[in-house]
């Protein structure tokens, strides 16, 4: 039977979702998205939910165990926040006077209670939600004592910054409710390429020193391989000639689809340009060409080459999937290259 015909089993996954939406006492007591006319955070959590559900075939489920909406901006490193005065005289009057730093995780952490309510709810991800310069990336993430199972050169891979350590792989998600679905999947699909990275990539995310590892494999594109693309990225398309050129309709030959019978590999070539990833009435090129790259994401079971046929053990079910088949070679030494706090 083809992986594809093969389903794997749900699992559920525990999320606390935080959002920042002050209410803006000089604007008729409004929420910040509502003075604003900004996404409602409420719809693109639950768009995130289906959409991991969807493109995982089932796999992920996520369940929103508690849902903090919270009157106020976040503290940054540096100890600053934002008054509602000062935010929206910056936001209004002159964008280039933001106060930079980053969100402070350890007050976040400290302010919501949330290490103790990640071991009592059994939680693996906090997502947050909040505007434009509430300074956080677009995600973050801590394992017990910073260890991976690859060392790398690529500071982008792990991103622990200053969250605490809480005994267990935590993900914390930034988002940015001005911005639409497209760009909280394009947040969630970096988290997607980062783990499988150090994982499956053995650290090295680069066709040149590590071109015939499976995941360097599977990012293939048509301006590096001409005639010979696989799936691409999250940035590059199979026919992309730039970052984020997604609606490019000149086809290119692709493997692309060998990707959903994963292990079985048939090598078949086809004609692929932006029409493969749908053409859906309202629905913009971001959001169709980064489903279409998550459901290629291999997602059957059994083991190939000591690493799970279904990738999304690594994405969402990371401390599990690690604990029972540890990667090959893997040291699972301390980050010596991360986004440490400064």
């Amino acid at each position: 039977m083809q992986a594809s015909r093969v389903r794997v089993r749900p699992k559920t996954f525990h999320v606390i979702v935080i959002v920042y939406d002050p209410v803006l006492r000089t604007r008729g007591n409004q929420r910040l998205t509502q003075y604003m006319k900004w996404h409602d955070p409420r719809q693109l959590t639950q768009r995130m939910i289906e959409d991991a559900r969807e493109t995982s075939g089932g796999y992920v489920n996520y369940r929103v165990v508690d849902y903090i909406e919270y009157d106020g901006f976040p503290t940054k490193r540096n100890g600053f926040t934002y008054t509602e005065e000062q935010f929206l005289e910056m936001w209004e009057k002159d964008r280039s006077k933001h106060v930079p730093g980053m969100t402070s995780f350890r007050r976040l952490f400290e302010q919501f209670d949330l290490p103790r309510k990640i071991r009592s709810k059994n939680v693996s991800e906090v997502w947050l939600w909040g505007g434009p310069y509430f300074d956080w990336d677009e995600f973050h993430w801590k394992t017990p004592g910073d260890r991976i199972p690859y060392q790398t050169d690529n500071p982008w891979f792990y991103r622990p910054y200053d969250l605490p350590d809480v005994g267990r792989t935590i993900w914390v998600m930034g988002w940015n409710y001005e911005r639409g679905e497209g760009e909280m999947l394009e947040s969630y699909c970096h988290r997607i390429e980062s783990v499988l990275s150090l994982t499956v990539g053995k650290g090295i995310w680069d066709h040149k020193r590590n071109g015939d590892n499976i995941w360097n494999r599977f990012t293939r594109v048509d301006k590096d391989f001409p005639g010979e693309s696989e799936v691409g990225s999250v940035h590059y398309a199979p026919n992309s000639r730039s970052d984020y050129d997604w609606d490019n309709p000149t086809p290119v030959w692709s493997y692309a689809d060998d990707w959903l019978t994963y292990p079985h590999l048939p090598r078949k070539k086809k004609l692929l340009s932006n029409k493969d990833w749908g053409s859906l009435p309202g629905v913009p090129a971001i959001v169709r060409h980064h489903k279409w790259w998550m459901e290629r994401i291999p997602k059957a079971p059994g083991v190939t080459d000591g690493f799970y046929n279904n990738w999304w053990e690594y994405i969402v079910n990371y401390d599990e999937a690690i604990r029972k088949l540890p990667p090959p070679g893997a040291t699972f030494q301390k980050a010596k290259v991360a986004m440490y706090a400064e």
